[in-house]
């Protein structure tokens, strides 16, 4: 995967409230790279990305999903709002809902993808 694209999804993170100094920052950001490689992977993050994940960073898969999803819980309050509403459209219940992992890591990797196409 290209730095730019890497460079990108890592700034999207961060503009959606997500903190390169938590550990689940780098699990979403490569579950994405993950999504953008193989889109169909997408769709079951348990048995597909999380082993793969876990396995590249020593750890289980049931400590991946739960680092991304304290990434994704912790700064959702400082996420850029209008970037949200683009990502994220009305798939989410509440403005203050956060998504869950698969729809975080699923509507990010869509976005680039169609933002690149």
């Amino acid at each position: 995967m290209s730095t730019k694209r890497i460079k990108k999804i890592s700034e999207l993170l961060m503009k959606l409230g997500s903190q390169p100094n938590v550990k689940g920052f780098q699990y979403i950001k490569r579950g994405i790279e993950f999504c953008l490689k193989d889109p169909l992977s997408v769709t079951n993050l348990k048995k597909l990305i999380y082993p793969k994940l876990a396995e590249e960073y020593k750890t289980t898969p049931d400590a991946v999903e739960k680092a991304a999803r304290n990434a994704i819980k912790s700064g959702w309050h400082r996420r850029d709002k209008k970037l949200t509403e683009e990502i994220f459209g009305n798939t989410l219940q509440s403005e203050e809902d956060s998504p869950s992992n698969s729809l975080f890591i699923a509507a990010i990797a869509e976005w680039i993808s169609d933002d690149e196409s």
